[in-house]
C-alpha cells in the first residue's frame, strides 16, 4: 500500500473535518510540509476539504525569503491561497528565540483560521518527531502526563491541531517526495548540533537504535499504554481535585492535610492537573521540577510561610490551607475566597480535620455505648437515614442556616462578623450540611434548628467534634 493510500485510511479515521470545510496547512517549505500538502491535495473528494497555505516568514536566516517564495509557487502550484506572515528582526527576542517564534507562529494559525473561518490547522509533524519528542522530554525529567508525546488532534482555544502525518516516518516521506518529484528547500539548522532536537535526532537515537532496532515502535507502545492508564485513573484524580483544591477567580486553593495524605505519585498528578485547569483561564504555567518543589514545601513544618515561583507567582501557606496566585493580587490574609473543599461522613465514620481535630457520625445507640472526653463536642440530631452522608467544609459564598433559637435563616458571613472573628480565620472554620446541603453546625459556634436537646427521645445521630486544644 502506498503512502498516499494509507494516508488517506488514517484520515478517515481521524475525522477531522468535512468535505470541502476550510482547513489550513502550515507549510514552511521542507520537505515534511511540502509532502503533507501534497498529500492533501490527493486526498478523495468526499475527505477533501478546502484548502489554505500558512507560511511564517521568521527572518532568520539567509534563505527565508526563498522559503517564501518557494511556498508562494506551491499555492499557485496547487491553486489554492497563500497566507504568509513576516516576523521581523526587530521584533525578535534576545534569548528564547525557538519558543517565540512557535508562538509567533501559533498565534498566526489562530488568527488565520478566525479570518477564514477555520477552525483545524495541520502540521507535518510525524513518527521521527515523536519519538525525538518523548525522548527528550524523557531526558528532561518531565511528568507523567507529558510523556505521552504529541497527539494526532490537540484543541487550542477555538482552533484544533491536526497532525495527520504522527503514523509515518520520515523516510516514507522522503520516499514519497522522491517518488513524486517534489521540490522543496532544506534548513541548514537541522544539522547544526547546538539544538537538542538535532543532537538526539543524529547521534543520541541512532546509537539507541542500536541497542534496540525496533527503538520507534515500543516507545509509541509505551506511550500509548501510558494514555490508556491516564485516561483511566482520569476520573479519580478528578474526584481528588474536588476533595482537594478549590478554584478561584485569581488563585488555586490547596488543602494541604488532604493533599499530603496521599500517595506522593498522586500529590504530583493531583497538584500538575489542578495547575494546568487553573492556568487555562491564567494563562500561568508551571513545569514538573516547580510541582515537585510545591509539595516538598507544603510537606514542610512551617505554618506560615511563602514560596515565589516562576511567572510573577507565589504561593502561601496558611495553617492547613495554601494558595497559588499572582503576586499583583491581594493575599490570604486580605481577601476572603471561597474554598470548596469538601470530606464526605458516613454513620460510624470518623475523618481527620486540621490541627490535629476529627469528626465522627454515631449512631444514638454506638454514642451512648462509648465514653466522651473532655475536648468533645457533640451535636443531637434526628435525621433520617437518607440525609446521611454528612458533608464537610468550608464557607460558600451566600451560605445560609437556620440558627437554634431563632426564627428565619441568617448568613453565615453575619455570624462570623456578630462573633467577631477575624476575616483571616473565617475560611478555615468547619461547616458541617446533610445531603441535601442544610447546615448542621458550625462547630464551636452556632448549631442549626435542626438540632435536638440530649434528651429528647428522637436523636438518631450525634456528630461528635474532638480537638487536642486541652
Amino acid at each position: 500500500m502506498d503512502l498516499l493510500q494509507q494516508f488517506t485510511g488514517h484520515i478517515r479515521m481521524l475525522d477531522a473535518w468535512r468535505q470541502n470545510e476550510p482547513v489550513i496547512v502550515a507549510v514552511s517549505g521542507g520537505v515534511d510540509s511540502v509532502v503533507l500538502l501534497d498529500l492533501m491535495h490527493g486526498l478523495p473528494d468526499d475527505i477533501k476539504p478546502n484548502i489554505s497555505i500558512a507560511h511564517v516568514n521568521h527572518h532568520l536566516r539567509g534563505i527565508s525569503d526563498e522559503e517564501e517564495s518557494a511556498v508562494r509557487t506551491l499555492g499557485e502550484r496547487y491553486a489554492v491561497p497563500c497566507y504568509v506572515h513576516h516576523w521581523k528582526k526587530e521584533d525578535h527576542p534576545d534569548s528564547g528565540i525557538e519558543k517565540a517564534a512557535r508562538d509567533i507562529r501559533y498565534g498566526f494559525f489562530k488568527e488565520l483560521a478566525l479570518q477564514i473561518g477555520s477552525r483545524t490547522v495541520l502540521t507535518a509533524h510525524h513518527k521521527d518527531d515523536q519519538i525525538e519528542t518523548i525522548l527528550m522530554k524523557l531526558v528532561r525529567g518531565s511528568a507523567l502526563e507529558e510523556l505521552k508525546g504529541m497527539s494526532d488532534k490537540r484543541a487550542d482555544g477555538a482552533v484544533t491541531v491536526v497532525r495527520p502525518l504522527l503514523p509515518f516516518k520520515k523516510s516514507d516521506l522522503l520516499s514519497y517526495a522522491g517518488y513524486r518529484q517534489l521540490q522543496w528547500e532544506e534548513d541548514e539548522s537541522n544539522t547544526s548540533e547546538k539544538y537538542t532536537r538535532n543532537r538526539f535526532r543524529q547521534s543520541i537515537i541512532p546509537l539507541l537504535k542500536m541497542e534496540n532496532p525496533a527503538l520507534e515502535d515500543h516507545l509509541i507502545r509505551l506511550t500509548e499504554d501510558l494514555d490508556s492508564l491516564l485516561r483511566i485513573s482520569a476520573p479519580r484524580i478528578e474526584e481528588y481535585k474536588k476533595e482537594m483544591l478549590s478554584f478561584e477567580e485569581h488563585a488555586l486553593c490547596i488543602s494541604i492535610p488532604a493533599l499530603i495524605q496521599t500517595d506522593e505519585a498522586l500529590q504530583r498528578r493531583i497538584l500538575s492537573s489542578g495547575v494546568k485547569e487553573w492556568s487555562k483561564s491564567q494563562a500561568y504555567m508551571l513545569g514538573h521540577k516547580h510541582i515537585q518543589i510545591i509539595i516538598d514545601w507544603l510537606k514542610s513544618s512551617h505554618p506560615n510561610t511563602t514560596l515565589d515561583l516562576p511567572g510573577e507567582l507565589i504561593a502561601e501557606r496558611m495553617y492547613d490551607r495554601c494558595m497559588i496566585r499572582k503576586k499583583e493580587y491581594d493575599s490570604i490574609h486580605q481577601v476572603e475566597t471561597e474554598v470548596k473543599i469538601e470530606k464526605k461522613l458516613a454513620v460510624d465514620q470518623w475523618i481527620e480535620l486540621d490541627n490535629g481535630s476529627v469528626m465522627g457520625l454515631l449512631t444514638y445507640e454506638s454514642f451512648k455505648a462509648r465514653k466522651s472526653s473532655q475536648n468533645e463536642r457533640h451535636l443531637f440530631l434526628g435525621i433520617p437515614p437518607h440525609n446521611t452522608p454528612l458533608t464537610i467544609r468550608h464557607r460558600h459564598k451566600g451560605d445560609k442556616m437556620t440558627v437554634r433559637g431563632m426564627t428565619g435563616t441568617k448568613k453565615v458571613k453575619d455570624i462570623f462578623i456578630d462573633q467577631k472573628i477575624p476575616r483571616k480565620d473565617r475560611e478555615q472554620i468547619w461547616i458541617v450540611t446533610d445531603s441535601t446541603g442544610r447546615i448542621l453546625w458550625v462547630p464551636d459556634i452556632k448549631e442549626s434548628a435542626l438540632s435536638l436537646d440530649p434528651i429528647t427521645d428522637t436523636i438518631s445521630y450525634v456528630l461528635v467534634y474532638k480537638t487536642t486544644e486541652y
